[in-house]
């Protein structure tokens, strides 16, 4: 699994390797106002807080540090996705976590979760993020920056592939 995060966190480096300062800030109006920026910055902070809470065994992603560096300042944007990469590979899988939500009942009494169970969740919120990206790259006319695959899940890129085998 560690493969699938990688590619995406890859991907979104990429792009940001590609975009010029003032696309990665770009208020999209297809976006409400929103950035390409502040579309990665959330994805990765997600990452981030599931990671800062290894320690402790406990993740509360609505308690989440918010640093706006990652969305105004796409180098920034690249170490710290170069620092999530390298995280990813240095953790040990399969624990049990407790996740507070501030939202929910879970806000005194936290669900029981685990890591893997939290990584997915992460995969799958940022692949969501990234075709929120891709509208506004189409909006700059600049999704060529990206491939057909950036934005869909996984699972709908194999029944997409499954179609044309048949």
């Amino acid at each position: 699994m560690k493969y699938l995060h990688k590619t995406l966190l890859q991907d979104l480096t990429d792009l940001c390797e590609s975009l010029e300062d003032q696309q990665y800030i770009h208020q999209s109006k297809l976006l409400n106002g929103a950035t390409i920026g502040q579309h990665l910055r959330h994805s990765a902070e997600f990452y981030l807080c599931l990671f800062e809470g290894v320690p402790t065994q406990t993740v509360n992603y609505d308690e989440r540090k918010r640093n706006l560096l990652i969305e105004t300042d796409r180098r920034y944007a690249i170490k710290v996705l170069a620092d999530l990469s390298d995280q990813l590979m240095r953790v040990q899988p399969s624990f049990t976590l407790q996740l507070f939500s501030s939202e929910t009942e879970a806000k005194e009494k936290p669900f029981i979760t685990s890591f893997d169970r939290e990584l997915l969740y992460c995969l799958d919120h940022a692949i969501h993020h990234q075709a929120l990206i891709k509208i506004g790259l189409k909006e700059l006319g600049i999704a060529a920056l990206v491939g057909d695959h950036f934005g869909v899940a996984y699972s709908t890129l194999r029944y997409r592939a499954g179609l044309d085998t048949n």
